[in-house]
């Protein structure tokens, strides 16, 4: 569809078969006037190509002539290059002797003319030659007239067209011409075609095409449509580059700026269109081109520096000519941002200097002016004050508005530019670290942050200042934790003329949950802070502090952490110390969740979210996110969670450290449905994605083992759990370890470990002892069931499994509840307990049944019918000798407990209790609790025995 007939891809059409449709039926029909009409290089003699290659055309005569872009145009020029095809045509008939008036026009033809007539008057030659073109179409047989680019044709054409065109006509007449600028026979003609600019799905189809590609990534085609405004012709220019090697795919990649040069072809165009249109219109095209974005009359005629009248005058030539578009009501500027670089590109530097301190005094006097194209105007005229200015309060605005991703493009532009003075370069660093401690950023953040705190021309403490920036914002968003800590180690001696500062970067250090230190270092760089920041008067500084303080506690699961929430204050009145309530109410629930208070987690959610919604702090609310979406698989909330951690990882894009939680919840997800090779990948994801994240590893550690055990994989699950052990115990903080320590035990007792399994019990059982975590204690259970069912002690084991039930059914986690019933019930029937046994697998079923799992729904219900099957047939084993759960309820009657302080302590229904209290007393041979509590009776039906 180019207007460049040469290209060696110009094959391929796309995007106008509606349009071909009318020129075929034209040409099959009685004969027609098409008028082809759109603007410079939108596809028209490409589609008039396509018309002539089409079936429909087979057969006929095809006469096609073009006009030339002539400061003088050539006298009936088209249509004597159409004409001029009939020599080589075998003609119909002879041809009439009016035709004899064409030998001073086509002496190409003098054989096949009749003899040239008699002269005569201007008149009467114009009409004679009207009547000879009109006569020897007809001789040429069937036939179609094809002229382009009319719009260049000398008046005597259009009169020529215009008589053509009117009844009777004698062959179909295809004419091209720009839009802008439109021909008289268009009232005769019966079809007007106006070619509008491709879409962007039919760039992207064109782009396959010329690339000889099966498609193009649907970001590129975008870019491209935007660079080239769907212009057929730039399409295919800018594609020939990049077959040709000038250009590259990336260059065409969102955000990649002027990086495709542009084609020679469409410059050299450009470049002969604004020579043509006069030195008046080149001065307001080029003015528009300094402007770069759509502009009124009098900007424009301030950059272009014309008189206004002048200025107005060449407005208007530049719209009929194309050169300038309207893009909405009053507003001008260059069709796409190719044709834009085309004509800015040959400006001299001067010359283009002072249109852009022209355009930035223009812009500076609107009522409103844009900051972000005033400072670049500013620093385009070489003007850095004024730059440094406009930058600095553009990003303020950009900031303001909540655009901080603007801002942050700002600033690394400006950081970037070696003309930078050093003071603003200073301000603008310390700015932009903390502009993206509140924003979600991508790699090229964080690039331009460590080159500046790199470069030794920034002052000590701004340098600091940028450093712990940069340091929290690797740990927190990028999960480089090591790389973060090391640039806050290093930027705290930076800060000793700040103490206060200092401090921020000491407490950021405190946070357990980041890399491998032990949980001492971390409470004495906590110590530190709280001791340099004394009665400092800055509040954000001394909130800071507090919430990593009360963060480190809850993390540690300190019981003095509760005192300490409580002291929190509800609401503050300055935006930046509610950032940090904020960020400390996201630091506390998710540390609830890892210790299991999932009730005070929600709450800690609720109260981070409402206020997130004052403090703009996107990241954070992304890892409020990912904590809700963990709670929800632990605690069962499984509904469109598999959905909403795929949104959530979307999100998160590059910053996979965000994304952690979701990856978790993933495993959890699976591994709980019993999905153990999914489970694996997605706790393998979750530890590529922060390997720095302390309770993140150990649970996606603890995961893995765990479907590696599904699996039957021992040796791996052993190696995986000792790997997070080791973890742990370096660490120190046993809390997190609360999933771990059960699928250590269990895959050491399968590797017949047994000593080992019984050391890890107690040293989680001495590492958690005294803190305040449900979810560890609930582990500590399984441990201790585990060994007790190696042990064989069955009775024991049931309890401890019955113990952890219960624990995990409060926090509440019901699949793990769910799970310890089942294998409580299993220990009691071994125990020789069926009752028990049934009513704990009850337990488990009605547990699975809530999830949505019938899997185990069904093992489980396998497994009452044993029970119950074997307590109809009697019970076995004990006969009129107490079993160990009656001797055990019997011992605790003997204590002075009632039936229910029983059921309590034992985890059992009252219901089950008195059954037991009742087969007690009926053994022993008494009638009474008190006689009971007395310890005597036939214990063995034999006689007396004191319990």
């Amino acid at each position: 569809m180019s207007h460049h007939t040469t290209s060696p891809v110009a094959d391929v059409f796309v995007g106008r078969a509606a349009e071909l449709d009318v020129l075929v039926r034209a040409v099959r029909g009685s004969p027609a006037v098409v008028l082809v009409e759109g603007e410079a290089g939108v596809g028209k003699t490409r589609l008039v190509r396509e018309l002539l290659r089409h079936p429909a055309a087979a057969g006929r005569t095809v006469l096609l002539g073009r006009c030339h872009p002539l400061r003088s145009p050539l006298p009936y020029g088209p249509v004597v290059d159409a004409l001029r095809h009939l020599r080589e045509v075998p003609l119909a008939a002879a041809l009439p002797p009016i035709t004899g008036a064409l030998h001073p026009l086509l002496p190409e033809l003098a054989p096949l003319l009749p003899d040239p007539l008699p002269r005569a008057d201007a008149g009467t030659e114009r009409h004679r030659l009207f009547r000879a073109v009109r006569d020897l179409l007809v001789v040429a047989g069937p036939a179609v007239l094809v002229l382009e680019d009319v719009h260049w044709a000398d008046e005597g054409t259009h009169d020529l067209l215009r008589y053509l065109a009117h009844p009777p006509r004698e062959v179909p007449l295809v004419l091209t011409c720009r839009r802008e600028d439109r021909l008289p026979p268009t009232r005769l003609a019966d079809h007007v075609l106006g070619l509008a600019p491709l879409a962007p799905a039919h760039v992207r189809e064109l782009a396959a095409g010329l690339l000889r590609v099966p498609k193009v990534p649907e970001n590129f085609a975008v870019e491209l449509h935007r660079r080239t405004a769907g212009i057929p012709f730039a399409v295919e220019e800018v594609l020939r580059e990049i077959r040709e090697g000038t250009a590259d795919l990336d260059s065409l990649r969102p955000g990649s700026g002027d990086r495709v040069p542009v084609p020679l072809l469409l410059r050299d165009t450009l470049a002969d269109r604004l020579d043509r249109a006069g030195p008046g219109v080149a001065r307001v095209v080029r003015a528009a081109a300094v402007l770069d974005a759509p502009e009124t009359e009098d900007v424009i005629t301030a950059v272009a520096g014309l008189p206004a009248t002048d200025a107005a005058e060449a407005l208007v030539s530049g719209l009929r000519a194309g050169l300038l578009h309207e893009v909405s009501p009053g507003r001008y500027a260059l069709r796409h941002p190719l044709a834009r670089q085309a004509v800015y590109a040959p400006l001299p530097g001067p010359l283009r200097r002072a249109s852009h301190a022209r355009a930035a005094a223009a812009l500076a006097a609107l009522p409103d002016p844009p900051l972000v194209r005033l400072a670049h105007h500013h620093r385009r005229a070489g003007e850095l004050d004024a730059w440094v200015h406009s930058t600095a309060a553009a990003v303020e605005h950009a900031a303001l508005v909540g655009d901080t991703a603007l801002a942050l493009r700002l600033l690394e532009d400006a950081l970037g530019d070696p003309e930078l003075p050093r003071d603003a370069k200073d301000a603008f660093a310390v700015r932009l670290s903390k502009l993206a401690l509140q924003s979600i950023v991508h790699d090229g953040t964080v690039r331009c942050l460590r080159a500046v705190v790199a470069d030794r021309a920034m002052s000590r403490t701004a340098r600091g200042e940028a450093r712990l920036n940069l340091g929290i914002l690797l740990i927190n968003q990028v999960g480089s934790v090591a790389a973060g800590r090391a640039e806050i180690e290093l930027a705290v001696p930076d800060l000793s003329r700040r103490p206060a500062l200092a401090a921020r970067g000491m407490a950021a250090l405190s946070l357990p949950g980041f890399g491998d230190a032990p949980v001492t270092e971390h409470l004495r760089w906590l110590g530190e802070a709280e001791r340099v920041i004394g009665d400092s008067g800055d509040e954000e500084l001394v909130a800071a502090v507090r919430a990593n303080r009360v963060s480190t506690l809850l993390q540690t699961a300190d019981p003095a952490a509760w005192d300490a929430v409580a002291a929190l204050p509800a609401h503050a009145a300055s935006v930046r110390v509610r950032r940090q309530l904020t960020r400390t109410y996201h630091n506390l629930a998710d540390a609830a969740t890892w210790l299991g208070h999932y009730d005070r987690a929600r709450e800690f959610l609720d109260r981070g979210t409402r206020m997130a919604a004052d403090s703009d702090v996107p990241y954070l609310a992304a890892l409020s996110d990912g904590t809700a979406l963990r709670l929800r698989a632990a605690t069962g909330g499984w509904d469109g969670l598999e959905a909403d951690v795929h949104r959530f990882t979307e999100q998160a894009g590059d910053m996979a450290f965000l994304a952690v939680d979701g990856w978790l919840a993933l495993g959890r997800l699976a591994l709980d449905r019993g999905d153990a090779p999914l489970a694996a990948r997605h706790f393998g994801t979750a530890l590529a994605a922060a390997p720095d994240n302390a309770p993140a590893v150990a649970s996606a550690m603890a995961g893995r083992a765990a479907a590696h055990l599904v699996l039957g994989a021992v040796t791996a699950a052993c190696h995986e759990a000792d790997r997070a052990l080791a973890k742990s115990r370096r660490k120190g903080n046993w809390v997190w370890a609360a999933e771990l320590a059960p699928v250590l035990v269990r895959a050491h007792l399968r590797a017949r470990r047994a000593a080992d399994a019984v050391a890890v019990t107690a040293e989680y059982a001495e590492g958690i002892a005294g803190r305040d975590a449900p979810l560890a204690a609930a582990g500590l259970d399984l441990c201790r069931g585990e060994l007790a069912a190696a042990r064989g002690e069955h009775e024991e084991a049931a309890r401890r499994f019955h113990e952890a039930a219960h624990r995990f059914a409060a926090l509440p986690r019901p699949h793990t509840a769910a799970a310890a019933a089942e294998a409580s019930a299993r220990h009691c029937a071994q125990a020789g307990d069926r009752e028990a046994a049934a009513e704990r697998v009850t337990s488990a079923i009605t547990g699975f049944t809530g999830l949505g799992l019938p899997r185990d729904v069904r093992r489980c219900e396998r497994a009452l019918r044993g029970y119950r099957g074997s307590a109809r047939r009697g019970r076995r084993g004990y006969g009129q000798v107490l079993s160990p759960r009656e001797h055990e309820v019997a011992a605790l009657v003997g204590s002075g407990l009632t039936n229910r302080q029983i059921a309590e302590a034992l985890f059992l229904s009252q219901r089950t209790v008195d059954n037991h209290v009742s087969r007690a007393m009926r053994k022993l041979g008494i009638t009474s609790r008190t006689a009971l509590r007395d310890g005597h009776g036939a214990a063995d039906g034999t006689g007396p025995r004191r319990l």
